[in-house]
């Protein structure tokens, strides 16, 4: 418990702390990939913005986009999960899904949805919740195969009561522990899933600062200029810690409710 307690309270932390300083910085062409100091303490870009800005405004892109993705994804993946119960039908076509989707990566994803749709939050956002959720589906799905063939179901359903209320009152709240950890999974993937992306060029539009756009920006001068590449790999590396301090948290909490 106290894992998940210092992880959400540190996450939420650097969120508020970011939000705070958070900007796109202004353009100067006299302060050019200048290094750190007291005006600027992460130095400026290639553009002479100032880095530190961007770093926070890029950290509350990341942390708003994966806190979407994970919520919307492991939501679906649980209501698709729950309609397969003693459906057939639907579990097929769902495993169909998950079998397809599984050996399509995430970038390609993306990549597909950038060249239809542009490179925007909304279609990055979207091609991440696609993805995630039927990587979501297949563990929720396995978990609700395994309560079907549990005795008291097979009780409950002799005993006349609807499909809907055993789904809703015995099946969901089974599912609860799955959830909160695929949540934290999922937060991480599209941390990572988000930032390469952007790195390759395919995510979120260049004018909205990311910590993968950063990193790309400074790969062709790193041995230079090691600063602007340093710092949103801190940010990134900080926030990658703190959603695993999270899971392990949620995994502790499991364990001693059973």
């Amino acid at each position: 418990m106290r894992k998940l307690k210092t992880g959400f309270v540190l996450l939420c932390a650097l969120l508020l702390f970011c939000l705070i300083f958070m900007g796109r910085g202004e353009v100067n062409g006299n302060l050019r990939v200048e290094t750190p100091s007291r005006f600027h303490v992460f130095g400026c870009d290639t553009l002479g913005r100032d880095l530190f800005q961007r770093v926070c405004f890029a950290t509350v892109v990341s942390i708003c986009i994966s806190g979407i993705v994970s919520t919307l994804s492991v939501l679906l993946a649980s209501m698709l999960a729950l309609l397969s119960f003693r459906n057939k039908t639907i579990q097929a076509v769902l495993l169909s899904l998950v079998s397809a989707f599984k050996s399509i990566p995430t970038v390609l994803i993306g990549l597909l949805f950038a060249s239809f749709f542009g490179g925007s939050a909304i279609s990055v956002t979207t091609a991440l919740i696609i993805s995630c959720t039927f990587s979501s589906l297949r563990v929720l799905e396995t978990k609700v195969k395994e309560i079907e063939g549990e005795d008291y179901i097979t009780a409950l359903e002799a005993l006349g009561l609807k499909k809907g209320r055993i789904v809703f009152f015995h099946i969901l709240p089974s599912l609860f522990p799955i959830m909160r950890e695929e949540w934290a999974t999922v937060m991480m993937t599209s941390i990572l899933s988000e930032s390469a992306l952007s790195f390759l060029g395919i995510g979120i539009d260049r004018s909205i600062p990311t910590l993968g756009a950063l990193l790309s920006e400074a790969r062709s001068i790193f041995f230079t200029k090691p600063h602007l590449l340093m710092f949103p790999s801190l940010f990134l590396v900080i926030i990658g810690v703190l959603v695993i301090l999270i899971k392990a948290g949620l995994s502790e909490l499991d364990s001693t409710s059973h």
